[in-house]
């Protein structure tokens, strides 16, 4: 990558999005990584119900106050409650009021039925975390592409009901955060498969274009090695439609012949998103590492990049 590619990874605050399953947990977990190798204090945000950070490294459960999962990286996972209570306390600037409002239990139905609050809280927060100087990169982990079309949309649509009062100026926040682009960028994550990169194409078109959020890289995970050579997938093919087609080595040459074709078609989908996505692109081979070791593995791969 060159400088003008690496800038948007410079970023204080950094989104990743896509769609469920193409490994942006495993890519962030190797930004921090990186970043902590290289003297900063990453801090990895993960939204809903479930956390990633401690399965990937292997370390203590995330909560909502920050803590250290590995040397130098940091995750935190927003949870309503708690968002809540810090968004309240904002407002009312007494935290046990904001405690037991709350938890107040019709209360605390009332906001968790009322549309985008679970937003709004969530945005509070991490314009939170983005106001502490002790943390830098942030990176948001976003559940999915839905998900992240409705979560920057929001502001957008509560800007047009909102006139003044304590929402609104909540809304203004993080509105500025994430429109900020030296400050905030909005990275897309995929790999090359025929529905994860239909799914990709149609977010980079729901966000390219838009003056309120600043694109930054598409990362591409798990590209398929190329075991065999074309003369190789020749033989092969002609090895199973004869001489080798009932031989006990018959499912190997089935293998071959599968990753071969399983090779075309993450072509294709690379040319595809070349094609469609106009981003600086960060690509990864697939690897046999899981958890932690992958995560090394790809933090090597980008310290060689010299982002920080």
């Amino acid at each position: 990558m060159d400088a003008p590619s690496r800038d948007p990874l410079t970023r204080p605050v950094q989104f990743f999005t896509g769609k469920g399953g193409v490994g942006k947990s495993t890519l962030l977990g190797a930004l921090a990584t990186t970043a902590a190798k290289a003297g900063k204090r990453p801090l990895i945000v993960e939204l809903g119900i479930h956390t990633s950070s401690s399965h990937l490294f292997r370390g203590p459960n995330v909560g909502y106050e920050p803590s250290e999962v590995a040397p130098g990286v940091f995750a935190t996972r927003i949870q309503f409650e708690p968002a809540l209570i810090d968004y309240i306390t904002s407002r009312l600037k007494l935290r046990f009021v904001a405690t037991l409002v709350a938890r107040n239990r019709s209360l605390r139905k009332l906001f968790m039925a009322a549309p985008g609050v679970d937003e709004i809280v969530t945005l509070h927060r991490v314009a939170q975390l983005a106001s502490d100087e002790q943390w830098g990169p942030i990176l948001v982990d976003l559940e999915s592409t839905g998900h992240a079309l409705m979560f920057f949309d929001l502001p957008g649509v509560l800007e047009v009901f909102l006139k003044d009062g304590p929402l609104r100026q909540v809304v203004d926040s993080a509105t500025e955060l994430v429109r900020d682009g030296n400050r905030c960028a909005v990275h897309i994550v995929t790999v090359p498969e025929p529905l994860a990169v239909n799914e990709t194409i149609q977010l980079y078109r729901g966000l390219v274009g838009r003056r309120d959020l600043h694109l930054g890289c598409l990362f591409i995970n798990r590209i398929p090695r190329a075991w065999l050579t074309e003369d190789e997938r020749r033989l092969v093919a002609e090895e199973l439609e004869g001489p080798s087609a009932r031989e006990p080595w018959a499912p190997d040459l089935a293998l071959a012949d599968y990753l071969g074709r399983r090779g075309d078609t993450a072509n294709k989908c690379l040319a595809g998103l070349r094609h469609d996505i106009e981003l600086p692109t960060v690509a990864f081979e697939a690897r046999a590492e899981e958890g932690a070791e992958i995560i090394e593995a790809l933090a090597d791969a980008l310290a060689e990049e010299r982002l920080w």
